[in-house]
């Protein structure tokens, strides 16, 4: 089926952006980030600071961590709206920070691998970015709108953020000493950049996992009662907030059905595949240089480059490897998971039933495309389990 969009119809504004709510999350967002901004600015340029074992420093570590979670802030922030603005803001504050450093602070000095540890931490949280973008047709745009949605109502209140914190600090607890474990095992270890590494990921791991909780719950919530996407209330009208007079976009709270296990692990092993597959290549291309380094001169000299730089680097350029991909694999399951809710107007995602002539409600709404195309939809139930589904309007499109 080719779906025909509308010149008439403009892109809709996206809910997650608007209101009470936005504004709020918004805030909370950019203390966070100025929090996290001024932290930094003064750990990088406090006089003579030494940390760890002066001829094993994890500042490359550092580095990389810092500047990649800061420009993950930026974006929250809402300040840029493109990726590539993102990154040269990241790049632009890593390179202040270093060239900072040199104006006549005790004991500190810029460096140009600092700067490379900063970028490629910046790389990684951008190529994140893309993997989670919006992506497919309208169905796939109505769920991934409808989470931004619950987000905001999530980011806009302090209990959540508590938990998230909770939940942050429950990671560090049982990550940092795991790592040094690890670390211990061996053969020149460094407790301090393993007890970064740990603290990190806990950190990430465990609040994403809390925020996930918080989503569904948040889903689960509205989809029984519908509330304002500007403002939060819950006290609404057929067709606008009382409270604050923003219309009531109701298509945002329908409860689109999840995928099976089998399907999910099918959606999934590709994409896994795929991640594996450019760790694999990366490594046994570097692998093959070093065995070729005394037959080949060239061979010999890139492998000089990646072996020889300062301490620190080689952990950088590992997690650098994983972070990309890790980006690519997700990016390939959201793309594989989202043309498969696109599919579900034709088969149930939940029970796979054809839909095909199961009749839809005569209401209807105007939904966006990953693209920004407009497309006047339907929702229809699955006669079979009653999970529910959108199509294109009929006469909006020809088979």
């Amino acid at each position: 089926m080719t779906q025909s969009t509308f010149p008439e119809m403009a892109i809709l504004p996206d809910p997650s952006l608007q209101g009470l709510l936005a504004r709020r999350a918004r805030a909370a967002w950019i203390l966070v980030f100025a929090a996290a901004l001024l932290a930094i600015a003064v750990a990088t340029h406090w006089p003579n600071v030494r940390v760890g074992d002066p001829t094993r420093p994890p500042d490359k570590i550092i580095h990389f961590i810092a500047f990649g979670g800061l420009t993950a802030l930026l974006w929250q922030v809402g300040w840029f709206k493109s990726r590539i603005a993102v990154a040269a803001a990241g790049f632009a504050i890593a390179i202040a920070d270093e060239l900072t450093q040199s104006l006549g602070i005790e004991g500190r000095q810029a460096s140009v691998e600092d700067v490379i540890a900063g970028a490629l931490g910046i790389v990684v949280v951008v190529l994140g970015l893309w993997a989670f973008a919006p992506v497919g047709g309208v169905a796939a745009m109505l769920r991934q709108q409808r989470r931004r949605v619950a987000e905001q109502f999530i980011f806009s209140r302090l209990g959540p953020w508590l938990s998230l914190v909770a939940a942050a600090g429950f990671g560090v607890v049982v990550m940092l000493p795991a790592s040094i474990l690890i670390d211990s095992r061996f053969p020149r270890p460094n407790p301090l950049q393993a007890a970064l590494v740990g603290a990190v990921l806990g950190t990430l791991l465990s609040s994403l996992m809390m925020l996930e909780a918080l989503v569904r719950r948040t889903l689960q919530a509205t989809a029984t009662q519908h509330r304002c996407t500007a403002c939060g209330s819950d006290a609404l009208a057929k067709a606008d907030c009382t409270r604050c007079g923003a219309a009531v976009q109701s298509h945002l709270f329908i409860e689109w059905p999840e995928v099976g296990g089998s399907t999910f692990l099918r959606l999934a092993a590709r994409p896994v595949l795929l991640g594996v597959g450019i760790v694999v290549s990366v490594t046994v291309v570097v692998l093959s240089l070093g065995a070729l380094r005394l037959t080949f001169p060239l061979a010999g000299q890139v492998d000089a480059l990646i072996h020889g730089r300062a301490y620190g680097m080689t952990s950088v350029l590992d997690l650098t490897l994983v972070g990309v991909a890790a980006a690519c694999a997700v990016r390939s399951f959201r793309a594989r998971s989202a043309a498969r809710a696109d599919a579900a107007s034709e088969r149930c995602i939940a029970c796979a039933f054809d839909l095909s002539q199961t009749p839809v409600s005569d209401d209807s709404f105007v939904g966006n495309d990953a693209s920004g195309a407009a497309h006047r939809c339907q929702v229809g139930r699955c006669g079979e389990c009653g999970a529910s589904f959108v199509r294109i309007a009929s006469g909006q499109g020809t088979r």
